[in-house]
């Protein structure tokens, strides 16, 4: 990664901006039932450890190009994304074929609640970190 990013640096302007976002499995995605006003969370979703091991990778390829001086640090932050599905048994099918996450959620609340919400709409919410490096 860090020769890929080396030649964003060589094919942006002087002070040209390169846009770092990706999902940051260092915070825990949340599978929540959509409600009138908000959220109840249902469960929660982790990242397999190949992509764990990915992201740590990225995140040294950055420090790494930014270490040599090549980028500039000017702006970082995270943003939560929701991921919809008309029903729990349609969140539970995506996570069974997602490369991402584990299969399974780790559910916080008991069957019978599952049950009595299985058919409205839920949603996967996870954090997406970003930042700004600015060529030099």
């Amino acid at each position: 990664m860090v020769d890929a990013l080396r030649e964003v640096h060589r094919v942006l302007t002087h002070k040209g901006v390169l846009i770092d976002a990706r999902p940051d499995s260092r915070i825990l995605a949340s599978a929540e039932r959509v409600k009138a006003r908000g959220f109840q969370r249902f469960g929660l979703v982790s990242t397999n450890s190949l992509e764990l091991r990915n992201d740590a990778a990225s995140d040294r390829a950055i420090a790494h190009v930014v270490g040599e001086g090549l980028f500039k640090r000017r702006r970082r932050g995270r943003f939560w994304h929701p991921v919809p599905f008309a029903s729990l048994a349609d969140l539970r099918h995506y996570l069974r074929e997602h490369l991402r996450f584990l299969h399974r959620a780790r559910w916080i609340v008991d069957i019978a609640t599952r049950r009595r919400y299985a058919s409205e709409p839920f949603v996967i919410r996870r954090a997406v970190r970003y930042e700004l490096l600015e060529r030099r």
